[in-house]
């Protein structure tokens, strides 16, 4: 019966096709023909509608399949080759949506292979990407996918359809980035991009955004930021609210995460979560709240990264092998920060495990590798980590974070196993890196500086054009000038070599008495030297004992505490000591130096801090960065800049990083041409609680830092940078003295 009405049906699709009369009965072969190649065209548009869809059921996908052999069968009947072709191309489809890829490769090929004789070339470019579709994006299949859409690319490109052949270079453009091929990937990306823009193409979000992730992989933040600040903007303009513009949004927040802007990228995440949110895309949600779990871990939030961790794992199955991966070095990563070795080696056997599969790709197993060093490290097993760490060094990690990362563990490592050559070298790069990184605030303005730079250099080269003009025009008045100057030297020459003679005759008089005047003062200069050296001597016997009295009070207030069991007390003796040695480290360099009356401030402040941290035992979560001059004080000034110092220095460690949470303590001393001084403590810690005024309070150190800054003729300043504090204190040296100047013994 269905094969009754299918046969009715193509009778009066060949009639109306065809214009006959209704006394018309029997239709000629070639008229048979023509109404059914319009049958099948039909039907492949029908299809083609069905698959259009944004997400195709499996029930669109079984009514696309029926199509496909209706085509088919009829191309057959007729020899259409050109139908066969879109019939095979169709059915491909439908199994691809239906992820039946390994059985849609078969009918795309048989497509390609039939168009690329009997179909147009949209037709033929159309079967080429088709058949790109049904590969996956692993490593072994990304040639021939690149390659299968760079022939479509082509074809359009003989079209002269300029807006698809942008669309599949912005397709390669993603496959080369996937592939780690970040060179090509721009060059492809920046040929769709003017092909866009040529054609008149607004809607340039996408291909913003891969410009952007592409720039950042390459570590060129500034374009990066720049191509997603872009891709954002046009998005909106555009009014985009697609799954395109949650990435988009996502590719921003990830170009904030790499340059460390914390709070920019958590919005973008969260913009991107919610659109995902809306649209129902599971997948998506699930990626981006594992970003914003590790920009939780980033930033030092480890509950929250728990919980959104739990979310996104729990929110959509993950089955992709380099998913599973990165998920695990987060769990991983997460409990080594809490120092949950425990539960951390519950997720580094997880990772050994895929390490070991074939599953994970290639660039995959190297970032696991990093993951597993830094695990082995941070449990002490130096030796397992040294392997792991050689297999990484035989594959590149993209990112500086990740080479800082492998060249911090290399480092660790080297050191731990007495390689000690490796260990300077590896800690050389893990330098050289993390100020790569930490330049990246500097970096972000490069671009505007050096528009900057151009519009200088412009109006330099038509001031030096001007300039050069002038010089031409007054180089004849100059010429003459110059005779005259000549010939009038020529006579001060002479009347200057009379002179000199008559002034020789009298120094040769005057030299006699001045030798005997000599003799004299050498004899005194001898006794005064004399006199100096043992004032010398007398000075550095009284900064010894000084040294050594100072030391006496701070053992016995050690051993005082040892007889106490009130923590304030305790809390009081160990500031106090700390001061006393603030003071003792000064005396000690004072008797250790030939000059008795100064201290080199990049000296003294370095090897304060040092005492501080391991009075303190902050070694595990503080970093200290020390940027000094070098400036010498005399005793009077360095004393209470010392007492500052570990004031300040102090209350930051006590106060600024609770429940050992990581950060950043910068000290800068600097000093300008005319005298000035500027001492410039800083913390990225908790900050200063809201409503409370540190500066009033009446603290003794407080009151201690603010005192001393008076005694130095100074100005004490604090203030609170959301996040930590900074204080500064500036005066005026009462005695400059340049590094040139300075001379130490050691």
């Amino acid at each position: 019966m269905s094969g009754i009405r299918y046969i009715l049906s193509i009778s009066f699709l060949l009639l109306t096709v065809c214009g006959r009369s209704h006394a018309t009965v029997f239709l000629s072969g070639e008229d048979e023909r023509s109404a059914a190649i319009a049958t099948i065209h039909t039907l492949w548009q029908q299809g083609d509608r069905i698959l259009a869809k944004p997400h195709p059921l499996t029930a669109d996908c079984d009514s696309a399949k029926h199509i496909s052999q209706k085509m088919a069968t009829l191309s057959r009947r007729f020899n259409y080759d050109q139908g066969l072709g879109l019939s095979q191309q169709l059915m491909s489809a439908a199994l691809r949506y239906n992820n039946q890829g390994n059985e849609a490769i078969a009918y795309a090929m048989e497509a390609v292979d039939i168009l690329s004789k009997a179909g147009t070339e949209k037709q033929k470019a159309d079967a080429f990407i088709e058949l790109a579709g049904c590969y996956s994006n692993a490593d072994t299949d990304l040639p021939v996918k690149i390659s299968l859409y760079e022939k479509g690319a082509r074809s359009y490109h003989q079209l002269g359809d300029k807006v698809r052949e942008a669309a599949l270079l912005e397709m390669i453009g993603d496959l080369y980035q996937l592939k780690k091929d970040y060179t090509t990937a721009l060059s492809r990306l920046k040929q769709s991009l003017a092909l866009y823009q040529s054609a008149g193409f607004q809607r340039l979000q996408g291909v913003y955004a891969l410009i952007g992730t592409v720039c950042n992989e390459q570590n060129n933040f500034v374009e990066g930021l720049r191509y997603n600040m872009l891709a954002v903007q046009t998005g909106e303009q555009v009014k985009d609210t697609s799954q395109l513009m949650a990435t988009v949004y996502h590719r921003l927040g990830m170009s904030y995460h790499s340059i460390n802007y914390t709070r920019q990228a958590l919005e973008y995440y969260k913009k991107a979560l919610l659109l995902a949110y809306q649209l129902n895309d599971s997948a998506a949600v699930q990626n981006y709240q594992l970003n914003i779990a590790e920009l939780f871990i980033k930033t030092g939030k480890y509950k929250e990264s728990i919980d959104t961790l739990n979310v996104a794992v729990n929110y959509h199955p993950i089955t992709e092998a380099d998913d599973l991966s990165y998920v695990y070095r987060q769990y991983l990563r997460l409990y080594l920060a809490l120092h949950d070795y425990h539960k951390a080696n519950t997720w580094y056997q997880k990772i050994l495990q895929l390490y070991n599969s074939d599953k994970a790709s290639a660039y995959e197993k190297t970032v696991s590798s990093a993951y597993l060093s830094l695990y082995l490290v941070e449990t002490g097993r130096f030796r397992e980590a040294a392997t792991y760490l050689n297999s990484a060094a035989t594959q590149q990690i993209s990112s500086v974070q990740g080479n800082a990362m492998l060249e911090r563990l290399r480092y660790r490592t080297d050191s731990a196993l007495g390689n000690l050559a490796g260990a300077i070298a590896h800690f050389q790069q893990y330098t050289v890196l993390s100020d790569s990184l930490n330049s990246v605030a500097q970096t972000r303005q490069l671009g505007q500086l050096q528009l900057q730079f151009e519009t200088e250099e412009k109006d330099k080269d038509i001031l030096l054009l001007t300039q050069k003009s002038q010089l031409q025009a007054s180089s004849l008045e100059k010429e003459i000038m110059i005779r005259y100057l000549i010939i009038g030297g020529i006579l001060v020459l002479i009347v200057f070599l009379v002179l000199v003679y008559n002034r020789y005759r009298s120094n040769k008089r005057t030299n006699i008495k001045l030798e005997g005047q000599q003799l004299e003062i050498n004899e005194q200069n001898e006794t005064l030297k004399a006199l100096l050296d043992e004032k010398e001597w007398l000075l550095k016997e009284i900064h010894h004992r000084v040294k050594n009295n100072l030391q006496i009070i701070i053992s016995l207030l050690n051993t005082q505490s040892q007889y106490l069991n009130n923590e304030d007390a305790l809390a009081a003796i160990r500031n106090s000591q700390q001061r006393m040695y603030s003071m003792s480290l000064i005396h000690q360099r004072l008797y250790q130096t030939e000059n008795l009356g100064k201290i080199d401030m990049n000296w003294y402040i370095p090897e304060m801090i040092t005492y501080i941290r391991d009075s303190l035992d902050t070694n595990a979560h503080i970093t200290f960065k020390v940027d000094s001059d070098h400036v010498a004080l005399d005793v009077a000034e360095a004393v209470p800049l010392g007492l500052i110092l570990n004031e300040a220095v102090s209350n930051a460690l006590k106060y600024a990083f609770p429940h050992q949470t990581k950060g950043n303590i910068e000290i800068s001393f600097k000093a300008t041409q005319d005298g000035n001084c500027f001492l410039d403590i800083s913390d990225n810690g908790v900050g200063i609680p809201e409503g409370k005024n540190i500066a009033e309070s009446a603290s003794l150190g407080m009151s201690l830092m603010q005192g001393l800054s008076l005694q130095l003729d100074g100005t004490f300043t604090l203030s609170d940078n959301h996040p930590g504090v900074s204080i500064t204190v500036a005066f005026r040296c009462k005695e400059f003295i340049s590094n040139e100047n300075i001379h130490t013994h050691t």
